[in-house]
């Protein structure tokens, strides 16, 4: 019996690094979310179930990877349990170039090891873009965690909040009044706009907008991979991500932390929505800021074992 081989799009490209502050990002169908917006309190009445009052449904995040397996559904999200940059490659569909995206990668791995929005020169290189692919082909292996439906064609990455969040210079509100399409046309409108003047957090670009990213589809429905390392050791993990992700140099090496960046560290800390909670659990792990890089890494291993991301891949 022919064993069918799974191939994808390989023309894969960085796109952008979708920003949270705090909550879960969520991935899904664009004109279905704001559906869940235009219905009000999106945050409380979909994306988080407070302490289980909605029967039938997980506690907390109802959409993370673990509670949709197998299923069909609408959107997921991903929680890095504090604030975070995922980025985000895709590929466009052949004869659709810059207008269907026909697959995409998230890494969830660099938005946990790199909380920050800039990378090195080789992040973007071919490189990187070849080791890439040779981890998604090794997903495509298996079988897909769940399948993403589409109705409309359209995909929106955003925060799990009440609205679509952004920052601009100047006042700017999207109206939610108005038909599921034409607020959609409305967000579109602003992203592609380079001149409001967007205000991103830790980043000054103000052409752009990091907090959300939306976009055209060339199918309906998608399948879900879950990519991991090539090889699943420690050392490969860490040297991957701290070549293309932290540009750390010599990971086994203690650190001699400046005055300027444990002030930097503090403040990072400080701005978590459970900061005090998590300073009670650093010094009780006995957290040591000089400590070779790559216990971080082990340590990262140890709470999402060898996962890089999620691969998108059109049906």
């Amino acid at each position: 019996m022919l064993v069918q081989v799974k191939v994808h799009n390989k023309n894969l490209q960085w796109h952008t690094n979708v920003h949270i502050y705090g909550l879960s990002l969520a991935i899904g169908d664009a004109h279905f979310m704001i559906d869940k917006i235009k219905a009000g309190e999106a945050y409380t009445e979909y994306f988080y179930n407070i302490d289980g009052e909605r029967e039938g449904e997980p506690e907390g995040f109802v959409n993370e990877v673990d509670y949709i397996l197998g299923k069909t559904v609408n959107c997921f999200t991903l929680n890095i349990s504090g604030l975070g940059w995922f980025p985000v490659f895709d590929s466009y569909a052949p004869g659709k170039e810059y207008l269907e995206i026909d697959g995409y990668y998230i890494d969830y791995g660099g938005a946990v090891t790199t909380p920050w929005f800039q990378r090195p020169k080789c992040f973007f290189e071919k490189e990187h873009i070849k080791i890439i692919n040779s981890l998604i082909e090794k997903s495509l292996e298996k079988k897909p965690l769940f399948t993403l439906s589409f109705p409309s064609k359209k995909i929106l990455f955003m925060e799990t909040k009440d609205q679509v969040q952004f920052y601009t210079e100047k006042e700017l509100r999207v109206d939610y009044s108005k038909p599921t399409s034409k607020v959609y046309d409305q967000l579109l409108k602003i992203y592609e706009d380079e001149k409001l003047g967007f205000i991103n957090a830790d980043v000054k670009t103000k052409e752009y907008c990091y907090d959300f990213h939306l976009d055209q589809l060339s199918s309906d429905k998608f399948e879900v991979y879950k990519v991991e390392s090539l090889v699943k050791d420690v050392d490969w993990y860490a040297a991957y991500y701290a070549k293309f992700h932290t540009d750390q140099k010599d990971i086994y090496k203690r650190k001699i932390t400046s005055e300027e960046d444990q002030n930097k560290m503090d403040e990072w800390l400080s701005k978590q929505p459970l900061a005090n909670e998590m300073k009670e659990i650093l010094d009780l792990a006995n957290y040591d800021p000089n400590a070779p890089e790559i216990e971080s890494f082990k340590t990262t291993i140890d709470l999402h074992g060898y996962l890089h991301g999620y691969y998108l891949k059109a049906m």
